[in-house]
């Protein structure tokens, strides 16, 4: 598995404010904005804490910039995905593949989403293009939609907003849980075979969803 922001940060090549980032999207993750230490994220990111000040104006700036910096980094990733021209269930399939993928490999965002989720989304209201990022996001999965529509492949359109909850939420459940429901199904969700089946499961489940009554 591929390193994730919640890696200490030592490139010292990256800029001081990217580390910043880091540090700061690690310590949130760990212990919420509440309990994050501006003093354990100016020394992983290896600067004093005027930079803090200089970049983000205080630690909520800097909780902020974090968030949209992880939601900046999954919309660029899905902007740039090579499979928004394939067949309408080509495109859907890997859709959901890319989403499992992701969220497996950058277990940061979830955190960050888990603990904006604890504060009501409170400081996500205030990251001005969470939703206009997601707009473009939905814009591109109608278009797949109307055309699987169109041409036969999916026998109903969901709301793309929908649609992408569902996905989202069954690439993430076995992530969110996985240590309850180790101990409840009594096998390891985090195996290379488990999470291989687990994402075919989830590709079947959802162009499934899309298929009733196609012809």
């Amino acid at each position: 598995m591929e390193s994730t922001t919640l890696d200490r940060p030592d490139d010292s090549a990256l800029g001081v404010q990217e580390r910043l980032l880091v540090a700061g999207t690690a310590e949130f993750v760990r212990h919420g904005f509440q309990g994050a230490s501006i003093s354990t994220i100016v020394a992983a990111a290896q600067c004093n804490v005027r930079m803090v000040y200089h970049y983000f104006g205080n630690k909520l700036g800097l909780y902020r910039a974090c968030i949209a910096r992880a939601y900046r980094h999954l919309r660029d990733a899905e902007a740039q995905a090579d499979f928004w021209n394939a067949p309408p269930r080509d495109a859907i399939a890997e859709l959901v593949r890319f989403t499992f993928d992701y969220m497996l490999q950058h277990p940061e965002f979830q955190g960050l989403m888990r603990v904006e989720n604890m504060a009501d989304g409170q400081h996500v209201r205030a990251v001005a293009d969470v939703n206009d990022r997601a707009a473009s996001l939905f814009g591109r999965m109608n278009t797949v939609l109307d055309q699987g529509l169109r041409n036969g492949d999916f026998g109903q359109r969901p709301d793309a907003g929908a649609l992408y909850l569902s996905i989202l939420g069954l690439c993430t459940i076995h992530i969110a849980n996985r240590h309850t429901m180790q101990v409840v199904m009594g096998r390891d969700l985090s195996s290379p075979d488990f999470l291989a089946a687990r994402r075919e499961e989830v590709v079947g489940i959802i162009l499934a969803s899309l298929q009733q009554g196609a012809a």
